[in-house]
């Protein structure tokens, strides 16, 4: 698993790649509690995650809450066709608002 933080424009952008599995889904949860405590408006860029089971599922859910406090955006673009019928079986392709592509997913107006 990799991720990766940065900017892009007024969003923290966190790139998560690889496989995101209960053997290194805590690493990921860490990261994105430290992320939605410090940051209100955050895009996640999935373009290069190949897997998510449930703990990674649970990491991304633990993101949503704390940027829901602080009455934030989070958007998650570029899911492929795989991992967006994981979300879809998992319902969370109703928690979470899902665009295919970067550009869509920062000029989205939710």
């Amino acid at each position: 698993m990799t991720i990766r933080e940065s900017k892009s424009g007024p969003f923290a952008l966190l790139e998560i790649g690889g496989r995101v599995d209960s053997l290194n889904a805590e690493a990921l949860k860490a990261g994105v509690e430290e992320l939605g405590r410090r940051e209100a408006r955050i895009l996640v860029d999935c373009r290069a995650l190949e897997y998510i089971g449930s703990a990674g599922l649970g990491a991304l859910l633990v993101l949503l809450k704390l940027v829901r406090k602080q009455a934030g955006t989070l958007r998650l673009f570029g899911l492929s066709p795989h991992i967006a019928e994981v979300f879809t079986i998992a319902g969370f392709d109703k928690l979470f608002a899902i665009f295919p592509d970067l550009e869509s997913a920062r000029q989205a107006v939710t």
